[in-house]
This record gives structure tokens, C-alpha cells and sequence, in this order.
């Protein structure tokens, strides 16, 4: 992805295009949806399709973006990822709250008519391919803090500075895990082609 034509686009988005937060939306839905699955996990995607929750995601940046206040794209990927992070932690403590019947389940889907065209256009580019698919079961089948920095790197776009706070290792620490999660992610994805 581009930064200097990501960050053009979020200039313009600042100033009210309605085009640029289209493009903005576009340009993100697909690794929002790498990283929704992912938090997600087998479990929640067995109740809920991940579509339903990066539909909300995309609905909420596109109605809250003039909340933003980060300066690069960098820090709008990271404000998307913890918008889509919130989507999913919400599902998952309505699911553990509810334990209700098929009968009364709704998926959010059936609002996407009330969508603005932007969030529905956004949505129908994302197309997920047979790579895609052994991708996430690869990242799926490697240890915790294996997956978790290589979500926080790749997709969330933080920096080994921001992932050491997160995950309360120094920056070395998280450089040296990055490198052997995607030594491992390499290796299973060899195995699976």
C-alpha cells in the first residue's frame, strides 16, 4: 500500500471528500478483515460471519472518522484496527451473555441496505482467494504470541515500539519474536502449498 496516496486520500477525507473516504475504506477493508477473522478465532466465525463485523467496523469509521485525530496512515490503520477490535470483543461478550437459541439470532447483514454506498462498495470489493484462506489457517495454527505480533505488525501497522507496550517486551524482544513468527509462518505455509 502506497503511504504517500494513502496519506493524500486521508487529507482529503479530513476535508470532507466523500470520494477520498470511499478510497480510504477500500484501501483498508481487506486487511480489516484479515485481522477481524483472526481475532475472531474458529469459535465466533462458527456464530458470526466476520462480514457482519467488518461491516460494523466500516460503518463506524466512515460515521466517526472526523474523530480521528492521528496525522499519518499508520495511526488511521491503527485506530481501524482497535475500532474492529472493539466490534469483535463486543460479539464475543454477547455471545457469552446471551447462549441464545438459532431461532433468535440476526445477522447484521440485513441492515446493509441502511449503509451508505461507500461502506456497501467497500464491502463488495473484499473477495477472499484460496491464498487468503490458507493464510489465515497458517496464522491460525501458530502459537499465541507468534500470531499476535505478526497481527500487530502487518495488519495493525504498529511499530516494534508500540507492540513491546503492548504486549510488555522491550523493542529487541519483539524484533527477535517477529523474526522467528514469520520464520514459522513460512515454514507452514511451505507445508500447506
Amino acid at each position: 500500500m502506497d503511504p504517500g496516496a494513502s496519506q493524500t486520500l486521508l487529507d482529503a477525507a479530513r476535508t470532507g471528500s466523500e470520494e477520498a473516504k470511499e478510497a480510504l475504506l477500500q484501501r483498508y477493508a481487506g486487511r480489516l478483515l484479515s485481522l477481524i477473522r483472526l481475532r475472531m478465532g474458529p469459535s465466533l466465525r462458527a456464530h458470526l460471519e466476520s462480514q457482519d463485523l467488518l461491516q460494523a467496523t466500516l460503518l463506524k469509521s466512515y460515521t466517526r472518522l472526523r474523530e480521528f485525530r492521528g496525522e499519518d496512515p499508520a495511526a488511521l490503520m491503527a485506530w481501524l484496527a482497535a475500532i474492529a477490535r472493539h466490534e469483535v470483543a463486543d460479539q464475543v461478550d454477547f455471545q457469552r451473555r446471551q447462549r441464545r437459541d438459532l431461532a433468535r439470532e440476526t445477522a447484521l447483514g440485513a441492515e446493509a441496505e441502511a449503509l451508505p454506498a461507500p461502506v456497501r462498495s467497500a464491502l463488495s470489493l473484499v473477495i477472499w482467494s484460496e491464498q487468503s484462506a490458507r493464510l489465515e489457517a497458517a496464522l491460525e495454527a501458530l502459537p499465541e504470541p507468534h500470531r499476535e505480533v505478526i497481527v500487530l505488525r502487518k495488519l495493525e501497522e504498529l511499530s516494534f515500539t508500540e507492540i513491546g507496550a503492548r504486549l510488555g517486551r522491550s523493542e529487541d524482544a519483539c524484533r527477535m519474536l517477529f523474526a522467528r513468527a514469520m520464520a514459522a509462518l513460512t515454514l507452514r505455509l511451505g507445508k500447506a502449498g
